[in-house]
């Protein structure tokens, strides 16, 4: 008799462990929550520096697989090729519709539906006589982005490293417009990531 229960036993945790690495073959199942309501760019290696290496796009509350995780990203297989999201923006259950009334939210993050409320970032902006500023990243290897508009919640012109010069030409609340003399481009940078 011990030697029955000894067998069905074994063969009970055969299939435990089975079926442990059945599913750990398939991956776990995340949804995409940024913080703007934004999509979640798919990218061929670990790497925010190179917009080369954008290859899609996950929309808010997608589900996505993921495979394992390094360094704050996620490797999931997207059109039958490795690719990598950041982690952060992958929650374990599926969000509710974003909503950019949320009081959560800042002015800086909501994704904007109307005129109105991309105006009420500009009324603080004065023309200045144009001056140079260098920007400086939080991280001494980090970057900062050049925007289209004055909110994190817009896309980015330019990526910056650190000691880059741009001129400022108008001063907003917490934002200053810039051209960038290398490129001309211009464009928004907040104001904490320049002195």
């Amino acid at each position: 008799m011990k030697k029955v229960i000894s067998l069905v036993l074994a063969a009970m945790l055969l299939v435990v462990f089975m079926a442990a690495a059945v599913a750990e073959s398939q991956g776990t199942t995340m949804y995409v929550k940024t913080g703007d309501g934004d999509v979640l760019r798919v990218r061929s290696s670990m790497s925010t520096r190179d917009k080369s290496n954008i290859i899609g796009y996950l929309k808010y509350g997608q589900k996505v697989v993921i495979y394992g995780q390094k360094d704050g990203w996620a490797m999931i297989d997207y059109g039958n090729r490795t690719a990598y999201v950041m982690y952060r923006f992958l929650v374990k259950t599926q969000p509710g519709p974003f909503d950019p009334s949320n009081p959560g939210t800042t002015a800086d993050t909501r994704a904007f539906s109307t005129v109105a409320q991309l105006n009420t970032l500009t009324t603080t902006a004065k023309a200045v006589t144009p001056y140079t500023v260098v920007v400086r990243p939080t991280r001494a290897s980090g970057w900062v982005y050049l925007r289209w508009f004055p909110s994190r919640a817009s896309k980015e012109i330019a990526i910056f490293n650190g000691y880059h010069e741009v001129t400022v030409i108008a001063e907003l609340k917490d934002w200053y417009q810039v051209s960038d003399p290398a490129t001309g481009a211009v464009g928004y940078i907040y104001k904490n990531y320049v002195q």
